[in-house]
């Protein structure tokens, strides 16, 4: 924590807050296994800006989706979907006896592509828990790994949601991370690999539905991927089981090991090249044995490596969404190339984390 800490006093402040949206590394689909994941916090944000208001409920208006949601954080509010995840927040918070003593008129805004694997909800939900926290006068405002917990509190775990906390730690902590998802323990790395070019296909993605469904397939698979280490155990393994699981232990060992291989490569190299081959071939096992990839998004890759990039990867949940090209040096021309194809494409870097003004004084979050 910062020594500059939020005291009781400084409830009904202006506060601002952001979190920046993730592209997961390696490890995608490993986290709910509790195997390590590496990812990094891009330079896509939410923002939310929050004034009190005499009036208790608080008032937020979300204009890039036309919407407004207006409660009292004080008492249990009832959900109008499964994915009320603002409502949800003050709710798992009003538990834990946070009480909030006047209202906020508060405006939303994101860059961030939403429903296209870069963690636009948990980014929202990162900011969002931090904000509550702040508004309440409570000093855990200033910690993201408070605003992480909470944030998977209310967005996986109220809901009974299949995903893990690989993205409100990465959205929360930012850089470049290591994340032992068996012990919730994250430790930075060196961010050198900085440059990536985020594309968004436009094919819709059902997030809950393919975590879901995959998440199932691995978890019936009676193979204990912490222990599983040479490659040499992998072929009679394999045999063992059903057909229709065969390829979901490759990917799971493979991804685990290209996990483990790509961590070497970025704590004690710079050799992008060799980082842009495992990210390729970290695709491969996704689209290949676990199918969460499709031939479109496949071509989209193969079009940017064709161009220069050094490798690349579906991103999140996978079926639709987002993509990612790891192309230092070269991100404003290939996300040129995309845009020529009408695509929304980005030239991202690896951001900071969480972010926390109260009454226009930055709170360092650490």
């Amino acid at each position: 924590m910062s020594d500059l800490r939020i005291s009781s006093t400084e409830a009904a402040a202006a506060i601002e807050t952001s979190a920046p949206g993730r592209i997961c590394l390696f490890g995608e689909h490993q986290d709910y296994l509790g195997l390590p994941v590496i990812a990094a916090g891009i330079d896509l944000r939410v923002s939310i800006v929050a004034r009190p208001r005499a009036a208790s409920p608080f008032r937020v208006a979300m204009p890039d989706i036309h919407k407004v949601v207006e409660f009292d954080p004080n008492k249990e509010n009832t959900y109008s979907h499964d994915r009320d995840y603002l409502i949800a927040a003050a709710n798992v918070l009003r538990r834990e006896g946070v009480e909030w003593p006047c209202g906020y008129d508060v405006e939303v805004t994101s860059t961030i592509p939403i429903n296209s694997g870069a963690s636009s909800s948990s980014a929202l939900q990162v900011a969002w828990c931090a904000f509550l926290l702040a508004a309440a006068g409570d000093v855990r405002a200033a910690d993201p790994r408070t605003a992480a917990r909470y944030a998977h509190l209310s967005e996986v775990v109220e809901f009974g949601s299949p995903g893990g906390m690989m993205d409100h730690y990465s959205t929360a902590l930012g850089g470049i991370i290591w994340l032992d998802c068996a012990t919730h323990t994250p430790a930075p790395l060196p961010a050198w690999a900085s440059e990536y070019v985020l594309v968004d296909s436009g094919i819709p993605k059902d997030t809950n539905g393919v975590l879901g469904s995959v998440r199932a397939r691995a978890e019936s698979i009676d193979v204990d991927f912490h222990a599983l280490n040479g490659a040499e155990e992998w072929p009679a393994i394999h045999d063992s089981l059903p057909p229709d699981r065969r390829g979901v232990f490759l990917a799971n060992a493979r991804n685990k090991q290209l996990t483990l291989e790509a961590r070497g490569v970025i704590e004690n190299t710079t050799d992008a090249v060799r980082l842009g081959r495992l990210l390729s071939e970290h695709h491969v096992q996704l689209s290949r044995n676990l199918g969460v990839s499709l031939p479109a998004i496949d071509d989209l890759l193969a079009r940017g490596i064709a161009a220069g990039a050094l490798g690349g990867k579906i991103n999140g949940s996978g079926g639709g969404g987002s993509l990612f090209l790891f192309c230092p040096g070269r991100s404003n021309e290939i996300a040129a190339l995309y845009q020529g194809m009408g695509l929304r494409a980005f030239a991202v870097a690896v951001s900071s984390g969480l972010g926390l003004l109260i009454d226009g004084k930055e709170r360092v979050c650490s």
